[in-house]
């Protein structure tokens, strides 16, 4: 799929896990390499790693780094978007590594084209980064980026946007994957 691209945000500190969560080990490869494989399942060929950490090249995808660096998901969404060259924009955060083809696929199909932001409820937390983002948010996160404001929920709130609620079956594909404990939940 041409028309639309794939941002997989692994820019943050990792302060409550201790470790990179992307390069976490899970079922024979790393949290980010698995998000890479249901996104190219689900036949998402543009994909692309923001994140300062060069060991996500060995995943043979574009890699960048975060044009205002410490910025949170805020400043890695509006990096994102600045190097996109397409309308339509998967935005996962690298936490999440069971997504599934199947969930991408059924994301994609049910965003609202009038919407500029379609983002997934999970069971009844709302997560802004399992969401599809318009290109032409560029300047409203810039905008936001330059007053400091960070809170991702907040900027979301102030654009048109839809939140489709994800199967039960599926929230355990969903999980954010946080902590240490969150993570030795998850190798049980």
């Amino acid at each position: 799929m041409n028309d639309i691209s794939a941002y997989i945000l692994a820019g943050g500190k990792s302060t409550r896990m201790g470790s990179n969560k992307g390069l976490l080990p899970l079922n024979g490869s790393f949290f980010a390499e698995l998000i890479v494989k249901a996104l190219k399942a689900a036949s998402i060929e543009n994909i692309t790693i923001v994140s300062g950490t060069e060991a996500y090249d060995a995943l043979n995808c574009n890699r960048i780094q975060d044009i205002y660096p410490n910025k949170g998901p805020v400043g890695g969404i509006f990096t994102a978007l600045s190097h996109s060259k397409t309308k339509q924009n998967i935005l996962l955060s690298v936490d999440i590594p069971l997504i599934s083809e199947e969930v991408i696929q059924w994301l994609i199909k049910n965003r609202a084209v009038d919407k500029k932001i379609t983002q997934v409820k999970v069971l009844e937390k709302t997560n802004p980064l399992i969401a599809i983002y318009d290109q032409e948010l560029v300047s409203v996160f810039e905008k936001h980026l330059l007053k400091d404001q960070l809170k991702l929920q907040m900027v979301v709130d102030e654009i048109p946007h839809q939140t489709i609620e994800a199967p039960e079956v599926w929230c355990p594909l969903l999980q954010n994957i946080n902590t240490k404990e969150d993570y030795q939940n998850l190798i049980r």
